[in-house]
């Protein structure tokens, strides 16, 4: 018979799990004793902190479309990650936390690392149970990745007491009923053709992308494509929807909305007669906090329960976005596509030509300084295409949103939907793992940084080929430029010192490169392109704005 620890693993093994990162601590040790002897199949990932582990795994599944796990201590170590859980539950993210309890007998009696992990656990996650008994062990984890795997995702956690995983666990047929690879919703049916019609009978029509379709391992590019070209639609997305169409096709418009939001995504979807928002994205960020929409219809597929809770601005379909969209596409040639609208093209176009132009005119600035602008714009160019991509929170984002171009799905991480720093390293550690070989990087501020920067010993002990593009302006920037803009030059508390980041580079074993010249700047590109884990500091003025959407985001922030 197996041991609850044999069980837990036999469980991770049947969901597919790969990976498992974590801190080892005494109410775990048991079970990473157990996973000693596994270690050919699933890989242990030390990392330095527990918010660092849980975004790892979050991020491996955005990446692969397969489910990770973290495991942590009881007590302080679980009280590390509940901003990581946040970030998967708000992008609504899969991921198996297994956080160790306090011993049985000792529950209650507010005994040495005990506290209330429940409490915590459960607004953050989809799902929350601890193993009560030793015979409960495969039951409640098969139901843990079960509500994990199932759409609408999210995180699961699960709470082994540390005297539970040495013992027989029973109950082990339970194991058979864990899915892996993620389950599959609903279609829409015969509301399909109802949606098709109004795609192909709108005349300036755009497809909203979002997580929820481009993150699903069993979304198809190619359909949204298809489907785009057939109606004459154009695509635009959320930031978890980046990668669903490649940002170079002439009918992807880019990330629409607060915080990196394309100037010509936006005016596409306010000019809009009709959207399809294929998941359920259409919100508070997409729309500047519903001040940006559309001027006719909007219909959204998702089978999140939170769509129900908005601004009912739209007709709410219960469905798989990417089934739907199958159905829709198979609609759509069965009435006859429309094909191209030229009135429409021509007024994208002139949306398309302003927004590059803004985006021409930041590049083109020559000041002898480094240009931020201009050298992500030199990044893309040298970049693999095939890239994985992650971003901070700050106003650096907006260089990566602007310039550096994405192409596939599961290819851009970033904590869109919670807004928090400390997610963008993680992000790459869990990404580099799950695609060994794939060109990795990072868009990183400096307070952003200094959050995880404990985590740049992981890639160097784990041999991460890991690149991290650090845009420092000495600041929180956004707050830096709030207080400048809004509070009429009130500047306080928003201005930082850094460490030599030259020096800090080194002392973790990267390779380190300056840009604070204009000549500076073809040398970082040249590094961020080159073998092994580099970090490049771009050092930018805090006044710097990049283009943005500046009318829209100002009315957000009142």
């Amino acid at each position: 018979m197996a041991t609850v620890a044999e069980a837990v693993v036999k469980a991770l093994l049947k969901a597919g799990v790969k990976r498992i990162y974590g801190i080892i601590g005494t109410s775990i040790v048991d079970l990473v004793d157990t996973l000693y002897d596994y270690r050919d199949v699933i890989d242990f990932v030390t990392t330095r902190h527990e918010q660092v582990a849980v975004s790892a795994a979050d991020a491996e599944f955005r990446v692969s479309g397969r489910l990770a796990a973290a495991a942590v201590h009881a007590g302080p170590g679980f009280l590390n990650t509940p901003i990581s859980l946040g970030v998967a539950l708000k992008d609504r993210v899969p991921l198996l936390l297994i956080t160790g309890g306090v011993r049985s007998r000792l529950r209650g009696t507010d005994a040495w690392l005990e506290v209330d992990q429940g409490s915590v656990a459960r607004p953050l996650s989809k799902f929350y149970a601890r193993v009560e008994s030793p015979g409960d062990a495969a039951r409640v984890v098969a139901e843990a990745v079960r509500a994990a795997l199932t759409p609408p995702f999210g995180p699961a956690v699960v709470e082994v007491s540390e005297d539970l995983w040495g013992r027989e666990a029973g109950g082990l047929e339970a194991l058979e009923s864990i899915p892996s690879a993620p389950l599959e919703g609903p279609g829409l049916g015969r509301d399909a053709s109802t949606i098709a019609s109004m795609l192909v009978e709108a005349r300036r029509p755009v497809i909203l992308a979002t997580g929820e379709l481009a993150l699903h391992p069993g979304f198809r590019q190619e359909d949204l494509l298809e489907l785009a070209e057939a109606t004459g639609a154009y695509v635009v997305v959320s930031g978890n929807g980046r990668g669903a169409c490649p940002e170079d096709h002439r009918r992807c418009l880019g990330r629409v909305g607060f915080g990196g939001g394309s100037v010509a995504a936006d005016k596409t979807l306010e000019a809009s007669d009709f959207v399809l928002a294929l998941g359920w994205e259409f919100d508070d960020i997409t729309t500047y906090a519903y001040t940006l929409l559309p001027k006719g219809d909007v219909v959204v597929v998702s089978l999140d329960g939170s769509v129900e809770r908005r601004p009912r601005l739209f007709d709410h379909y219960k469905a798989q976005p990417h089934v739907a969209l199958r159905e829709v596409l198979a609609e759509v040639k069965r009435l006859g596509a429309p094909g191209a609208r030229d009135e429409w093209d021509r007024e994208v176009g002139g949306y398309l030509r302003a927004w590059r132009s803004m985006l021409e005119s930041a590049v083109s600035r020559r000041t002898g300084r480094a240009n931020p602008d201009r050298f992500f714009a030199m990044l893309d160019s040298a970049a693999p295409r095939e890239r994985i991509l992650s971003g901070g929170q700050g106003t650096h984002i907006l260089y990566a949103y602007n310039y550096l171009r994405v192409y596939r799905p599961g290819s851009w991480l970033a904590a869109t939907n919670l807004g928090a720093m400390g997610y963008a390293l993680p992000a790459v550690i869990g990404a580099a793992k799950a695609s060994p070989g794939s060109y990795v990087a990072t868009v990183i501020g400096d307070g952003d940084l200094m959050m995880t920067v404990q985590d740049l010993e992981t890639i160097v002990r784990e041999d991460l080929d890991v690149k991290i593009a650090l845009v420092n302006d000495d600041s929180y920037r956004v707050l830096y430029l709030r207080q400048v803009i809004q509070k009429q030059g009130r500047v306080y508390e928003t201005l930082l010192g850094n460490p030599d980041f030259g020096e800090l580079a080194r002392a973790f074993g990267f390779r380190y490169v300056r840009v604070e010249r204009e000549d500076d700047e073809r040398r970082g590109v040249e590094a961020l392109t080159s073998k092994g884990p580099v970090l490049v500091e771009v050092k930018v003025d805090r006044d710097d704005v990049p283009p943005l959407n500046l009318e829209y985001t100002l009315r957000m922030s009142m």
